[in-house]
This record gives structure tokens, sequence and C-alpha cells, in this order.
């Protein structure tokens, strides 16, 4: 029987030989990916086994993989192998939408595992010595790990936070426990590398490459009262953010925001 992946003798002699084989193995997959012949989540076949069936090597077969990594039409697992990638999480980071409230409206499966901590002085405007929540949250996705999540918080301000159900929007339980409002967001994002503990987290190697989200949260006196530390995997997010004028129209580009 065919495999879903294969190639014929005949198709794969019609390749145009003035391109690049890795990026012919490249094509091919990703029309695969697109048409849903392979489907989200389903575990490509070993590197061994796509070279032996395009009588091509193990290396470039590699060189193909990667580049679908690259693209994020694939993903890896540490010892588990290659899969197809779901589509993308839509992240706009200036909603006021938790993460799973964001997953939850697209229809995808969010979950997460929780660690806490109450120790930390870093970014929220107090005096060193004085207590500070951590949260520590692994957020997944269709079963799927895919963003590390540290939650800073002034302890003095929410007394007995972590006795809370913290699989519950933090944005909430600041309003409905403790009184704070949340006004405006401060956001930061860059590219960086995965470090040991975060990769190993989202189940891939460190230096995999990830997106760092940074939000500082100031209530309604101006005061930081949370910021938040978020390691994406790359090929998780499409980043898309609504820009409005008072006239009505789309912004030609440039984007306001609030002074310190």
């Amino acid at each position: 029987m065919t495999q879903s992946w294969s190639i014929s003798e005949g198709a794969r002699k019609s390749w145009d030989r003035r391109v690049p084989y890795y990026l012919r193995v490249r094509d091919h997959f990703a029309s695969l990916i697109e048409t849903g012949t392979l489907a989200p989540q389903s575990k490509l076949p070993p590197e061994r086994v796509v070279g032996h069936a395009f009588g091509i090597t193990r290396m470039t077969i590699r060189q193909a993989l990667f580049q679908l990594e690259a693209e994020g039409l694939i993903y890896r697992l540490n010892r588990r192998g290659w899969f197809v990638s779901p589509p993308r999480l839509r992240y706009d980071p200036t909603a006021n939408l938790s993460f799973t409230e964001n997953a939850l409206t697209q229809g995808r499966a969010p979950s997460e595992s929780i660690l806490a901590s109450d120790w930390d002085r870093e970014h929220l405007g107090i005096a060193a010595g004085e207590p500070v929540f951590l949260i520590r949250r692994v957020r997944s996705i269709d079963g799927r790990a895919v963003l590390v999540e540290h939650l800073h918080l002034d302890a003095k301000r929410c007394p007995g936070l972590l006795d809370e159900p913290l699989d519950r929007s933090m944005t909430e339980i600041l309003a409905v426990r403790y009184g704070i409002s949340v006004r405006r967001r401060r956001i930061h994002m860059r590219p960086t590398a995965l470090i040991q503990a975060h990769a190993q987290s989202l189940d891939v190697a460190a230096g995999t490459p990830s997106l760092y989200v940074t939000r500082a949260t100031y209530d309604q006196f101006g005061n930081v009262v949370e910021f938040d530390q978020e390691f994406w995997r790359h090929d998780v997010l499409d980043i898309m953010v609504d820009v409005h004028t008072d006239d009505g129209h789309t912004d030609d580009g440039g984007v306001e925001t609030a002074a310190d």
C-alpha cells in the first residue's frame, strides 16, 4: 500500500534538476501539509526511511526537514521525531484576553501545569527584600507544550494568591478578589533562543528559536502589579494587531504608546 507521504518514481524523475534536492523534498512535504494529506500533529517517517524512499542521502533529507521547521510547517520533539505543525495561534499582544480565553475562542484546547514560588524581586518597582510571588506555568495547545510563562506579582498587593486556582485568568483573580483594575500594559517582544530549562519544558533542544515577550501590567494607580515573561515556541504564533485612528481608518503604520 502506498504511504501518504511517498512519491512515485515517475514523479520523482520529473523533478526540475536545477532545483536542489532538499528543496524538492521540502516542496513535496509542504504540498502534502497544505492540502491536508498530512494532518496536523501527524508524525513524519524517520529520516532514513524517507531517504531510502526518495533515493537520496539522510543529510539531504535533514536539510529539507530543517527548512520545513524554519517555516513552521513541522516541529521536533526530543527523542520522538518530527510532527506536522497545527495551525498557528492568532495572537494580539494588546488584547485583554488570557491565554486560555484566546485559545478557546479559536477552537483550540489549552491546558497547563503549574509550579508556584513566592520570592523574586525584579521588574516590579518594589524595595529589595520585599516578598514577590513567582508563578511558573507551562501552557499547552492541542496537547503540545507551546509556552513557558513566569508571572511575577507584588505579594503585598495580593495576599493569599497562591491559595487561588491558578488555572484561571490572573486579570480576573486580581479584579475579583483584590479589587485591582488593569489599566494599561507595556509589552516588549524580541527573538531569543531557549535556555536548557525552558527548552526541556517545551520538549525541544536548548538553543531552539523562541519569541520572548514581557508584559508589565499597571493598575488604576499607575503601579506595576504584575510582570510577565513568556517564552513561546517560534512556530506557534501568528502575531496580529488591529490599529485604528479616530476617523475609523487604518493607521499608516505609526503606533502611539503610552508615556511613562
